[in-house]
């Protein structure tokens, strides 16, 4: 799968985006922990206040987003590995599948800098 240098840089782009997600997702959480915490003080009654759950949308917004994202980038990641290695009659595409699965976002922005954002040179066996 031959892609343009600004598709690559488009998904360099997408390889790191679970990973600010996740950081911008504990900044919400956090926030929306410490910034709850003198309400629900104040608070007597059985129920939680409406507040409560407003402040927790941005935060379930930006884990689902990056859920989604993470599985887009791996599924692709999957579709380039096995179109681009046909070839291969190694165990190269099991490792790299179960190395997706099994470490997830790392794995990911190792298999970009490793198979995707280098240019594969053709053999020229013309003299």
């Amino acid at each position: 799968m031959n892609l343009t240098k600004n598709q690559k840089v488009l998904v360099g782009i997408l390889h790191f985006l679970p990973v600010i997600g996740l950081i911008t997702y504990f900044v919400f959480l956090f926030s929306f922990i410490f910034g709850n915490i003198q309400n629900l003080e104040h608070h007597s009654g059985k129920e939680l206040p409406i507040e409560f759950f407003k402040d927790f949308l941005g935060a379930f917004i930006v884990i689902m987003l990056t859920v989604l994202i993470s599985i887009g980038v791996k599924v692709f990641d999957i579709i380039h590995l096995t179109k681009s290695n046909k070839n291969d009659t190694k165990n190269k595409i099991l490792m790299w599948i179960l190395l997706f699965v099994f470490a997830g976002t790392i794995a990911e922005i190792v298999y970009y800098f490793l198979e995707i954002l280098p240019e594969k040179k053709e053999n020229n066996t013309d003299l």
